[in-house]
């Protein structure tokens, strides 16, 4: 066995361990950097084309929105054309555009879109009204306004509630449409609806037309009801213009007319079962009002409140031989409601409300949503029917 000095180590005459161990741990440090230098480089590519088409993605996605708004925008001023107050049509639905999100444009394909959207604004409108007649009636409130004036904000009220209603019925229908029931019977639905919506803010307003009291607080309602008035118009009359062309539409495509149901001379709105009823000389009733007791009730009111709430199908009051007098209030919560009577010269209603005692022109006669059939109503001394 062969032994070498430390000292001919330390010349390099002689190869030390340490030494290759050193070299060795350079070679694998220069690799690693080697290796985790490359990885950067292809981490740095892949990054930079990931950010190059994410950009390119963007710009489309930009540029698709883009033409999605535009395309939106010459729909809804198309739409807008028919009504007559184009320049509140689309400046409304114009703004809605712009502070919705992107989304919205996107849901704008054809002009039922359009009326769907210009339905939902007018919605937030009549809702910010509500809030200013309910302002106004908790301002007075302790105030010593007038007993008149009060009914009158309260009528508003009322209204604004059937307004709604109709509103959200007309939002219903037009999701459904043109499916699940004629176009006919669509358009007649819709129309009958805005038409009732629009004409329940001039209801409003009549209320307020009697002393200075009543026409300082119409003053402040005027121009919001006003402006409610003007987007049920409009809403209707892009109605009107979709409906009208589909119809048209349909009987080109089908060589003729539609063919119509034969009414009898009864109205269109009637149904069938509704005939029938009105027809037959026998109808069983679901409770009879007797003003001698003989009947479950012996008012029209109690019965009528006692009546179903939405009820889908007709609820029928007999109302036995007598004079009524009452103001029979109809909430349009009690739909559905026929009122049958013994025969026009034995069954008499007759209400005292008028405007000369106090009562407001929406609170002396209306009428609403039921059937009636041998009754006399004498509107001479009004009723009120809503």
């Amino acid at each position: 066995m062969c032994y070498h000095s430390k000292e001919e180590e330390h010349a390099g005459i002689l190869p030390s361990g340490n030494n290759n161990s050193s070299i060795s741990n350079k070679r694998n440090k220069m690799t690693l950097f080697a290796v985790f230098g490359s990885l950067l480089i292809v981490a740095s590519i892949i990054g930079l084309a990931a950010s190059v088409a994410s950009s390119k993605h963007q710009k489309v996605s930009n540029q698709h929105a883009k033409i999605e708004l535009q395309t939106a925008h010459l729909i809804v001023k198309s739409s807008c054309e028919s009504t007559l107050y184009p320049d509140l049509c689309y400046s409304s639905l114009a703004d809605e555009l712009k502070t919705s999100k992107p989304s919205r444009s996107k849901k704008i394909k054809n002009q039922k879109d359009v009326i769907e959207i210009a339905l939902n604004i007018t919605i937030k409108n009549v809702q910010q009204n509500q809030k200013v007649v309910e302002t106004i009636l908790n301002k007075h409130n302790n105030n010593k306004l007038p007993k008149r004036v009060k009914g009158a904000l309260q009528d508003c009220l009322e209204t604004i509630d059937e307004t709604l209603d109709e509103l959200h019925k007309a939002i219903e229908d037009l999701e459904i449409y043109p499916n699940k029931k004629s176009l006919r019977k669509h358009a007649d639905d819709l129309k009958t609806l805005l038409s009732a919506a629009m004409t329940n803010p001039e209801t409003c307003i009549d209320g307020f037309s009697h002393d200075e009291a009543a026409k300082k607080v119409r003053e402040e309602l005027l121009n919001g009801q006003e402006h409610i008035e003007k987007l049920c118009s409009n809403s209707l009359a892009m109605i009107c213009n979709m409906t009208n062309t589909d119809i048209a539409n349909e009987e080109m495509l089908n060589g003729r007319k539609l063919k119509e149901e034969e009414n009898n001379g009864w109205p269109e709105w009637l149904s069938a079962g509704d005939r029938r009823l009105l027809q037959s000389t026998t109808v069983t009733p679901n409770v009879v009002v007797a003003a001698d007791g003989s009947g479950n009730f012996k008012t029209i009111s109690e019965a009528v409140n006692k009546a179903p709430t939405k009820s889908s199908k007709r609820y029928v009051i007999r109302i036995k031989a007598g004079v009524y007098r009452e103001n029979v209030e109809v909430p349009n919560t009690k739909t559905n409601i026929m009122f049958v009577g013994d025969g026009k010269s034995n069954t008499i209603v007759t209400g005292s409300k008028n405007v000369v005692d106090g009562a407001t022109t929406f609170n002396s006669a209306t009428v609403g949503n039921y059937l009636y059939n041998s009754i006399v109503f004498y509107i001479f001394q009004p009723i009120h029917f809503f």
